[in-house]
């Protein structure tokens, strides 16, 4: 149904950021529908670090932090508050990928 002030509908056209974007402690927050004391609890914690330091700029995040970020929230949906729990997940997570990454290459 096309109303008679409206223009035709254009595409919807895919946000795709420059692979060394950085976003601010809001931004992200916003992003992954987190607080900033969550995200802080976060980088107190070591589950997430800022790529820059904080003590200069203000924290700032890139994209891989952002995936970390949303993967750690939905840990916390299965852990709770438990953040050693949703450590050694992700430590663990981290270290099945190193060995497959191993595997493959002693495979080749």
């Amino acid at each position: 149904m096309n109303f008679p002030d409206e223009s035709p509908a254009q595409p919807l056209q895919l946000f795709e950021p420059t692979p060394d974007a950085v976003y601010p402690l809001e931004a992200v927050a916003h992003l992954v529908s987190a607080t900033r004391r969550t995200i802080l609890i976060y980088c107190k914690h070591g589950l997430l670090t800022p790529v820059i330091d904080p003590a200069d700029n203000g924290y700032y995040f890139n994209d891989d932090a952002i995936r970390m970020l949303r993967r750690i929230e939905s840990l916390r949906l299965v852990c709770g508050n438990n953040l050693d729990a949703v450590r050694l997940i992700l430590e663990l997570s981290h270290e099945v990928d190193r060995l497959r990454s191993e595997v493959r290459f002693l495979r080749q």
